[in-house]
């Protein structure tokens, strides 16, 4: 099979696979997918990406949490015999 592109080298690699350069790709095919349906289904994909986008940024963990993480084994089960 014959190759039409050079392979990608890895630190190219690295940068498509960053969520925001993702996301940005999504939202453009996206749009550019319901242009060619119509004007007004152009409107609800954005409605929709601007709604998945705003449960994102209230779900997402931001790591700022006041309480302690728990991070072995041990600590999970100290905490679970404390609760009992």
């Amino acid at each position: 099979m014959m190759r039409l592109l050079p392979p990608l080298p890895k630190r190219q690699l690295r940068k498509l696979r960053s969520p925001i350069l993702q996301l940005a790709f999504g939202v453009v095919v996206m749009v550019g997918g319901a242009w060619l349906i119509s004007l007004w289904m152009v409107g609800i994909v954005l409605m929709l990406t601007g709604l998945g986008l705003g449960a994102d940024a209230v779900l997402r963990d931001t790591g700022d949490s006041p309480q302690q993480r728990l991070h072995t084994h041990e600590d999970v089960l100290d905490r679970y015999r404390r609760a009992k």
